[in-house]
């Protein structure tokens, strides 16, 4: 009796053993699938790219970048691409009043040899070059305060320009060239050194880069302050984010901008805590442009416009996600057609209510059976839903963001060139000179002279 119940005794001991090896090979294999899977869904799922998502186009794999020269949002018009028949072309005109005139003389006949040096000419044929004179050398300016007296008594002194400093300084020139070259062409410190070296012949350090650069951020303030007051009384205005690398962190560069004004700063803060430090009241009297960022959402103002171009590229990504439902197919059709109408028709025209009918009537679609992809959006356009179609009821509201993307893209070329900046000095130099110069342009102002009232200390928008 003893003996059998020791060996069954032994038989448990061997199959719990046997069940707990079983079991940790099952936790392995359990592991090692959901890894496969993982990896499987790469090439089940479609992959992002700056077609159908937000990844910009820094970020796509080679393949994407190569495919994305022949996509667009828009869909197949009618027309061929690039230029259309009766399109002016446009080309280098002759100046009537050409600064220099050289005159190209035979002295001597092809044929025969003979001179024609007392021969009479007459002019067959002009062609005109535009070049630059070389060398480009600096010029040294003294100023001489001058001292008289008054038969009053009074001594009276000549008053020096607000930019010549005591002793040796640079010129408002060179400040707003190198201003320029680092925050509009994006040349990196060391590298616009000696482009002042080989073009100009003036040796700078580094160090002296950055002390013109902190000193144009201190002249441009009075100026970046009047750009942030328009924006705050703009009707219209649009917002967007990007992350820049500081010093090793990641910050965010902030933008905000109108037709006629384009403001930004940079803020370690992704939240609203950065829009509080330079907007607290929000923007009451506008309609805000943005994309569906949770901050903006938590601002005081006047109405909210999503950006229509990122819901398209969702919808694309959903439509490859799973080409067998329909529903993206006809949100991103009805998406199109409103923005069709908007471009075609006046705003009395268009029939608004049978527009956001048909959205309700997707909206209310059960999409249980999808992927968790489209119940995500489904629900995110549910809560904005009355954000969607503000474009069509205000003529100055646009359908997408692409004003403000293009204004804080600079900001990506300058990290691609530069790396990234060193400190928040820095960042705030290139954010305030960056927003001069943005403004300037779309004010159809030449931006190198912005940056010379800046130097001056005269600037105001």
């Amino acid at each position: 009796m003893n003996s059998t119940i020791m060996d069954i005794e032994e038989v448990v001991r061997v199959v719990l053993y046997r069940n707990r090896e079983l079991s940790l090979q099952v936790s392995v294999l359990e592991a090692e699938i959901t890894d496969l899977r993982k990896q499987l869904s790469r090439y089940e799922t479609p992959a992002k790219d700056s077609h159908n998502s937000s990844i910009p186009p820094s970020r796509e794999h080679l393949q994407a970048q190569v495919s994305r020269r022949t996509r667009s949002l828009r869909p197949h018009g009618e027309r061929k691409s690039g230029g259309q028949k009766g399109h002016e072309g446009s080309t280098l005109l002759m100046n009537e009043t050409p600064d220099v005139t050289i005159t190209h003389t035979p002295d001597y006949c092809n044929q025969c040899g003979l001179s024609l040096a007392e021969v009479t000419g007459q002019e067959i044929e002009t062609r005109q070059s535009i070049d630059i004179p070389l060398p480009v050398c600096p010029v040294t300016i003294n100023h001489v305060s001058i001292e008289k007296s008054c038969s009053c008594g009074h001594c009276n002194r000549g008053t020096f320009p607000c930019h010549v400093k005591p002793g040796v300084s640079y010129g408002v020139n060179i400040h707003a060239i190198t201003a320029y070259l680092s925050t509009v062409q994006h040349i990196p410190f060391k590298r616009l050194t000696e482009t002042l070296k080989d073009l100009y012949g003036i040796e700078i350090s580094q160090g002296t880069v950055s002390n013109i650069l902190r000193r144009m951020r201190k002249q441009s303030r009075p100026g970046y302050e009047a750009i942030r007051e328009a924006i705050v009384q703009s009707p219209v205005v649009g917002a967007d984010e990007t992350g820049e690398h500081l010093n090793g962190e990641l910050h965010w560069m902030w933008t905000f901008q109108n037709d006629l004004a384009t403001y930004i700063f940079q803020h370690p803060s992704r939240d609203k805590a950065a829009i509080d430090d330079h907007f607290p009241e929000g923007l009451p009297k506008s309609i805000l442009v943005t994309d569906r960022h949770r901050s903006y959402f938590n601002m005081e103002t006047a109405g909210h416009q999503i950006c229509l171009a990122h819901l398209l590229r969702e919808l694309i990504y959903l439509d490859e996600l799973n080409k067998e439902q329909d529903w993206s197919a006809s949100l991103l059709e009805l998406l199109r057609e409103s923005i069709h109408v908007r471009k075609t028709c006046t705003l009395g025209q268009i029939d608004i209510g049978e527009i956001k009918q048909r959205f309700d009537i997707l909206m209310n679609q059960d999409l249980k059976s999808l992927e968790k992809p489209f119940q995500a959006l489904q629900k995110g356009l549910i809560k904005h839903q009355e954000h969607l179609f503000v474009f069509l009821e205000h003529p100055q509201v646009p359908y997408d963001n692409n004003a403000s993307e293009c204004s804080i893209r600079p900001l990506k070329v300058k990290q691609k060139v530069s790396g990234m900046f060193k400190s928040d000095d820095g960042a705030d130099a290139f954010c305030q000179l960056h927003s001069i110069v943005n403004t300037a342009r779309k004010n159809n102002q030449d931006p190198f002279l912005a940056l010379i009232a800046v130097a001056e200390n005269v600037i105001s928008i």
